[in-house]
């Protein structure tokens, strides 16, 4: 019974991280070089991404990570046009094995974060 309820508990803590924003993991992330994940669509892309930024096929995610990154346990960024599509973008890669994703929500709100000028000291 206790080996039931320790595997409970470890899914749910996998099933409670996953689709959950970090916007502050993420910009730390990307200013200290880490890849994002663009999935958003080709046209949004051309109009503006992120520093670091690859456009993946949200259709192909999985088969386009093998390709983009070898190392599952590396540590990068998704983001999306919408929150739930960056959250379902998530979950098909952690269900492939890619546990190290942090969730960058949606575009505007993480360009924005990224390149905040609120904390300027020159200001």
């Amino acid at each position: 019974m206790r080996q039931w309820i320790a595997i409970f508990a470890l899914v749910s803590s996998f099933a409670a991280h996953a689709g959950m924003v970090d916007q502050a993991a993420a910009v730390a992330a990307l200013k200290e070089g880490k890849l994002a994940m663009d999935v958003r669509s080709q046209t949004d892309y051309d109009a503006g991404t992120v520093l670091n930024a690859v456009r993946v096929d949200d259709r192909r995610l999985v088969n386009q990570m093998k390709q983009v990154l070898n190392d599952r346990n590396a540590v990068f960024v998704i983001f999306s046009s919408t929150d739930s599509k960056a959250d379902k973008a998530q979950e098909k890669l952690r269900a492939a094995g890619y546990f190290s994703v942090i969730n960058g929500g949606n575009y505007e709100e993480l360009h924005n974060a990224l390149y905040s000028t609120t904390h300027d000291p020159a200001e």
